[in-house]
């Protein structure tokens, strides 16, 4: 029965350990998973977004630092003088005004320049050179136009050599007369960019660039062979149904002229990162399931095992043996009711062993009741007798210990004190007893540090002579020489305390450890070789005052040994001071 107990709490717990843990994991990893999608796909989408932006900066920067150059031709003044200047050659003028074009195109980027030229108005004053001529000269080529060459702008075109796609600059360069501030066009400045080498990205990747201007034309195209389809999509405004589901479109324009930049990011990326996800989150997720089966197991094993050790508890104590087994470990509740059970274990066998114990109790009072039947009066007067004896024989030391001895045997057997006296006659109690010894041994002084008031304060009877008799008999009795014993009782916040120090044998640090030990163990063993005394002074101060008060022993071998007691406070009527 306890074998299938065991084994129903184990299922059941294992079955609902699964299932408040193995649901909720496994719908945190599909949340999860589903993020983790959601933040790489915002993660192309970002990186796409900045490789746009990078390849837009890029370029605008490239034009920006060509349209500087050409700026910077049209207002060259050196290069003005030597259009103006009429009395040099035309070659000699041509080759100054050649090589200052040449300087200022020393850029960063010389294989994208494909042509740069000066075209000067003045036909009646020709000038010609590697890069200058005169506007005749323009006028032959098919891309001439009066509007392109007389204002600044851009347009692009096929060059007739290679067919390529070229970016055309112009800039036109002009002359202010300091004298009526009339302006006077002396020509024009064209650059020539090639568009393949100026829009090609730097790092191709795994997606292609289409470039096309405000009417639609392709101006580049980074996949050749698929210009015919992105034409169309330029035309219709719409992809093929198997390039939009393998592609992502992001796009952008370049400053200041009207050219649209198309990035089209292939989706085999967002597929390889989804694919790295699952197989990183479905090993985790397994492992962690394994693990989670494992620990719901190995606790609900280890739990079930401690129900089955609690009933076999049960079973034990139904055949009659009360006898107090191992505690079951733990802070649960099954640790409590074993505790429980052990404790009503303990008081039922106490109650089976009342009528026994309280036999035995009766017989032993008869027993004192036969021995207290001798008069304590005889005894009284036995030692008034020998006073009065060596009075008249003026041995006056043996009259003062007859009635110390007296004194002591009153207090031991009085009844009118109680358990509780004043300290006043514990003290004087203990003096008395002092005293006698000092007769007996007479190699020590006694002094007392009192700081309370002892007929106002209250404490339990026989606690301070035990202590006493223990210094005097263990540390000053063995001394070859004369030593002192104190006796202090002083308020420490809310106790008392009872201090007694002496300065004689001591004691090692490993003996002080085994009598704390000794006289802290609630065990009622006896041991000759121990201060049973001490022992029994601690006790009874657990026992009536409670578990914070007690007795410790500190010692250092021929520095003499301190005992320290620890008490509440107490006023005549028994009640606790309030400090």
């Amino acid at each position: 029965m306890r074998r299938i107990l065991g084994t129903t709490i184990f299922r059941q717990l294992v079955f609902y350990s699964l299932l408040i843990s193995v649901v909720p994991i496994i719908i945190i990893f599909v949340l999860l998973f589903s993020r983790m999608e959601d933040m790489v796909e915002s993660e192309l989408n970002t990186s796409h977004v900045q490789i746009l932006s990078q390849y837009l900066n890029n370029t605008d920067e490239k034009l920006r630092r060509y349209q500087e150059s050409i700026t910077s031709i049209s207002n060259n003044t050196a290069l003005i003088d030597y259009m103006t200047d009429h009395s040099q050659p035309m070659h000699t003028r041509g080759t100054a005004i050649s090589e200052e074009v040449a300087k200022s195109l020393l850029l960063d980027w010389p294989s994208e320049i494909w042509n740069c030229v000066v075209y000067s108005l003045d036909e009646e004053n020709p000038v010609y050179g590697s890069r200058v001529t005169v506007m005749g000269a323009a006028r032959k080529e098919p891309w001439y136009t009066e509007d392109r060459m007389n204002k600044a702008g851009w347009f692009t075109y096929y060059s007739p050599v290679g067919h390529t796609r070229l970016l055309s600059i112009v800039s036109p360069i002009v002359t202010v007369n300091i004298q009526d501030y009339t302006k006077r066009q002396l020509g024009s400045v064209k650059l020539d960019i090639d568009l393949n080498n100026l829009l090609r990205p730097v790092d191709p990747g795994s997606y292609t660039v289409l470039v096309s201007d405000a009417q639609g034309e392709i101006l580049y195209c980074s996949e050749e062979d698929q210009r015919d389809i992105f034409e169309e999509y330029l035309s219709s405004g719409h992809l093929p149904e198997n390039l939009k589901e393998s592609y992502v479109e992001e796009k952008g324009a370049l400053t200041d002229m009207e050219i649209t930049v198309r990035f089209f990011f292939e989706n085999r990326e967002l597929l390889d990162k989804q694919k790295e996800i699952q197989l990183l989150m479905f090993p985790i997720l397994l492992l962690v399931l394994l693990i989670v089966l494992g620990c719901a197991c190995i606790y609900t094993r280890r739990f079930s095992s401690r129900v089955e050790g609690l009933v076999r508890k049960f079973e034990i104590a139904e055949t009659g043996d009360l006898t107090i087994r191992p505690p079951i470990g733990g802070n649960d509740e099954i640790a409590q009711l074993d505790e429980k059970f052990s404790h009503m274990l303990r008081k039922l066998d106490q109650l089976i062993q009342k009528e026994y114990v309280q036999e035995l109790e009766k017989k032993e009072a008869q027993f004192r009741n036969l021995q207290l039947q001798i008069n304590p009066h005889f005894l009284y007067n036995t030692l008034e007798t020998i006073s009065s004896m060596a009075a008249v024989k003026h041995i006056f030391p043996i009259c003062d210990v007859c009635q110390r001895l007296g004194e002591i045997f009153r207090y031991s057997i009085g009844k009118n004190y109680g358990d509780y006296v004043t300290v006043e006659e514990e003290l004087h109690h203990t003096q008395n007893y002092v005293s006698i010894q000092k007769m007996r041994y007479n190699q020590f002084e006694v002094f007392y540090n009192i700081e309370i008031d002892t007929k106002k304060q209250r404490m339990l009877r026989f606690l301070l002579q035990p202590i006493v008799e223990n210094a005097i008999m263990h540390g000053l009795s063995e001394m070859t020489s004369s030593g002192t014993l104190e006796i202090s009782i002083y308020n420490d916040k809310d106790c008392m305390m009872i201090q007694v120090a002496d300065d004689g044998v001591g004691m090692t640090k490993e003996k002080v450890e085994e009598l704390n030990r000794f006289i802290n163990s609630p065990e009622s063993r006896k041991d000759g070789r121990k201060s049973i005394g001490v022992r029994n002074v601690n006790q009874r101060i657990k026992l009536s005052c409670g578990e914070m008060y007690g007795l410790t022993v500190e010692s250092e071998p021929y520095r003499g040994s301190i005992v320290i007691l620890k008490l509440p406070l107490l006023d005549t009527e028994g009640n606790t001071d309030e400090i």
